[in-house]
């Protein structure tokens, strides 16, 4: 697996374009003619490179692509529930689209959010999420490190390693988000990278970046062992790792499978259709919650 400079580093914490990932295929619930509002927000309290977002369109199935259109005269409201406190969100269109952003400290980890938005045409929906409390990365090992010069491209060098460490699982986590990325000598940010997944490893790949994870799946007490191949080019030489575990709720991780899985079924003509997963009442889309939890190590002399 080659390295590839996928996305700037911040944008691995957001997780916001999938918004413009294209599903192309409808393979879900059948379309009608009246458009609905669509929310896609993903809540963090991290707030180190990119601070959480809501984009709200107009759309006629959970994965038409066709257009990103913000309504005209939107309203876009959300109540923490613990406190029964509520806010209209401002919104905003610096960088990706037209988007809404929360205000400096309002997300709490544990807490519980409802997002309501209105329009003039469409009708309102709403929906509710929780931002988990994290699970943490232990004993992250860099293993069984080889580099060897490219057969191909003098000025390559093929890296192969393996990355060994435990989840300390937060009692009430369920699912997670793994996503890796590396630091070379002389570039100015971490890039994504994936691992090699064997057939005897029970992980979903996420359809953009990282993988997928059912607690269930894992063995007890074992911890988890992921093998990488890839490339340097000359001086920049790979000088630390990192692992950014994403402690996830159940609808970002159904959401997020079931666009995974209609990828799969493109390419089968005889597989049954995947239903993108919703839990927008009234409309499509997908309000949830993640906490990362981002470990790392320098690559052994």
């Amino acid at each position: 697996m080659k390295r590839a400079i996928l996305y700037p580093f911040f944008l691995i914490l957001t997780g916001i374009w999938l918004l413009f990932s294209g599903c192309e295929t409808t393979l879900d619930l059948p379309v009608n003619n009246e458009p609905k509002l669509t929310i896609i927000s993903y809540l963090s309290t991290n707030s180190g490179w990119s601070k959480p977002r809501v984009y709200v369109y107009s759309s006629q199935s959970p994965s038409d692509s066709s257009s990103f259109v913000t309504p005209a005269n939107l309203d876009v409201e959300v109540t923490e529930l613990e406190t029964d406190h509520s806010i209209r969100l401002e919104w905003s269109d610096k960088g990706e689209g037209t988007y809404f952003v929360f205000p400096t400290d309002f997300l709490k980890e544990g807490f519980s959010y409802t997002i309501s938005a209105f329009a003039p045409g469409f009708e309102s929906v709403r929906a509710t999420t929780i931002i988990p409390r994290p699970s943490t990365i232990s004993d992250l090992n860099i293993l069984d490190v080889r580099i060897e010069p490219s057969t191909k491209n003098e000025f390559k060098s093929i890296v192969r390693y393996d990355l060994e460490f435990n989840i300390n699982h937060y009692e009430a986590n369920q699912y997670y988000h793994l996503v890796f990325y590396n630091e070379y000598n002389g570039l100015d940010r971490p890039h994504l990278v994936e691992p090699e997944l064997s057939d005897d490893q029970p992980y979903l790949k996420h359809y953009d970046y990282g993988i997928l994870i059912d607690k269930k799946d894992l063995v007890p007490g074992a911890p988890l062992k992921f093998h990488f191949v890839n490339w340097v080019v000359g001086d920049n030489n790979l000088k630390r790792v990192y692992v950014e575990l994403r402690s996830i709720t159940e609808a970002y991780y159904k959401y997020h499978s079931t666009l995974a899985r209609q990828l799969i079924v493109r390419q089968d003509p005889f597989a049954e259709p995947v239903t993108i997963y919703n839990n927008i009442e009234g409309g499509y889309g997908n309000f949830s919650g993640y906490s990362p939890n981002i470990s790392s190590s320098d690559m052994p002399e």
